[in-house]
């Protein structure tokens, strides 16, 4: 197959990912990505983690017919603990672990739950993921907990890592972005980027590290 670069849902990635890629969707939402990914891979297995209560109702109804799907309701953090504060916001993509993101989303509409957390290397020993064709990060401000934690272990195991960074809402965020990605690259992945100008702005919306 012709190397291409994919979008789905404003997360890139390349399509060489075979037949029967393993997708591990950390902030699944609804699952649109998911069912966009199974409709062009229909063989893959599919990780799902959400951590907002309703969303992972919506999630189960709509993957109850699907076996490869495996959803895990809770957060994926830098460590595992049993409670974890998430903010939840009337709009869901403003769902955050930092109560100033829901807030920027709707101001004076989100409310705290707790919800367990899960570290990536539990996350992937308890599904049984010993190689991971796309990880999928839109996690709205965990995603730089989870990527300062990645080790050379996981890094092996994982070929591809699409991610949502979100300093557009904060920009005193930026540095640890570009931690990350220089770790990443210390990981040995290459990596593309796309910007954004939605609120503050960010060169690094979409960043695609890749082996």
């Amino acid at each position: 197959m012709h190397q291409e670069l994919r979008q789905i849902r404003e997360h890139s990635f390349w399509n060489r990912v075979g037949d029967t890629p393993t997708l591990v969707d950390l902030g699944a939402n609804v699952g649109r990505f998911a069912k966009e990914f199974l409709d062009l891979y229909p063989a893959a297995q599919v990780v799902l983690v959400e951590g907002d209560p309703y969303l992972t109702d919506i999630l189960q109804q709509t993957f109850a017919r699907s076996a490869q799907v495996r959803l895990f309701r809770g957060l994926v953090g830098g460590h595992s603990k049993q409670n974890a504060s998430f903010h939840l916001c009337r709009v869901p993509e403003g769902n955050s672990v930092f109560s100033g993101f829901s807030e920027s989303w709707v101001p004076g509409e989100s409310r705290e739950i707790q919800v367990e957390m899960i570290s990536l290397p539990a996350l992937l020993k308890l599904a049984d993921c010993r190689h991971v064709d796309l990880l999928k990060v839109d996690i709205e401000g965990s995603e730089w907990d989870v990527l300062e934690a990645l080790t050379d272990q996981e890094a092996r195991m994982i070929q591809q890592i699409s991610v949502e960074f979100h300093d557009f809402i904060d920009t005193r965020f930026r540095p640890r972005t570009e931690r990350c990605i220089a770790h990443l690259q210390d990981l040995g992945y290459a990596v593309l980027s796309r910007g954004t100008e939605r609120q503050l702005g960010s060169p690094y919306f979409d960043c695609l590290f890749y082996r």
